[in-house]
């Protein structure tokens, strides 16, 4: 079950962000995810992007593309760590994986 939001809700910006960070991929996860999130409950967020920056700029870049004003708990991986982490078997990612939602991935254009 996803987030119990109404269309034009966080969820709603939290796409339109992702399109103008040019994220390629949005997961969201955890409590959001599962259904099972209240009203004191954060949005958890994996971002997957091609990027050369550090790990810390990209998580300022994210939030200022999205400009929440919820709590959001974000994580943004290039492609490849992204790959490496599920390889590796990285149980973190299998959690996210199992439980997640994809909510936004780039169109092929």
């Amino acid at each position: 079950m996803l987030l119990k939001l109404r269309k034009d809700d966080r969820l709603e910006r939290i796409i339109r962000g992702l399109e103008a960070y040019g994220a390629e991929k949005g997961i969201l996860f955890g409590s959001s995810a599962r259904g099972d999130a209240d009203h004191w409950s954060d949005i958890d967020l994996i971002v997957i992007k091609r990027t050369d920056k550090r790990f810390l700029d990209r998580l300022a870049d994210v939030i200022e593309a999205i400009r929440p004003d919820f709590a959001l708990d974000v994580l943004v991986y290039t492609p490849e760590e992204f790959e490496r982490m599920r390889e590796e078997g990285n149980p973190f990612i299998e959690r996210a994986l199992q439980d997640g939602v994809v909510i936004y991935e780039k169109s092929e254009k």
